[in-house]
């Protein structure tokens, strides 16, 4: 039954991902909580390597970004948590974080490996978290052991 809630909590997070990553304006769905999908059944996949559109000086662009590693960090955790295994949990997330990408074209959206990369970042640094609590909980001397 555990392992449901576990599974149930990655897809639930899987969804959320998902619902904004299709809907076609990022900025009504942060501020207005609104959803709008426009589908586009010819996308132009040549976009996944635009650059040109790179902003950190733009807030909202920023805030997308820092959006990106986070919820793709707290997906790594999600799925460590499910699997217990550290390596099949990144490549799902890295995997996941492309097809992200590739599916905001789908919708109108600017999908871009430059934010995949962002994505992997947040599973990378989300990683180097979990692998370092669980050293120092390896290292921690035990309480009541005297």
């Amino acid at each position: 039954m555990l392992l449901n809630i576990k599974f149930l909590g990655v897809i639930s997070w899987i969804a959320l991902i998902v619902i904004a990553t299709c809907t076609t304006d990022a900025r009504a769905f942060l501020f207005d909580q609104t959803i709008n999908y426009d589908f586009e059944p010819h996308p132009v996949f040549s976009e996944l390597l635009i650059t040109n559109d790179i902003d950190f000086y733009d807030d909202f662009y920023l805030l997308q970004k820092i959006g990106h590693f986070t919820s793709f960090g707290i997906l790594y955790v999600f799925i460590l948590v499910w699997l217990k295994r550290k390596q099949p949990a990144f490549i799902l997330c890295a995997i996941f974080g492309f097809f992200t990408e590739v599916l905001q074209l789908y919708f109108n959206r600017n999908g871009r490996l430059f934010d995949a990369f962002i994505d992997l970042l947040g599973v990378s640094f989300a990683f180097a978290i979990c692998h370092l609590i669980k050293s120092l909980k390896r290292t921690a001397p035990s309480v009541g052991n005297n």
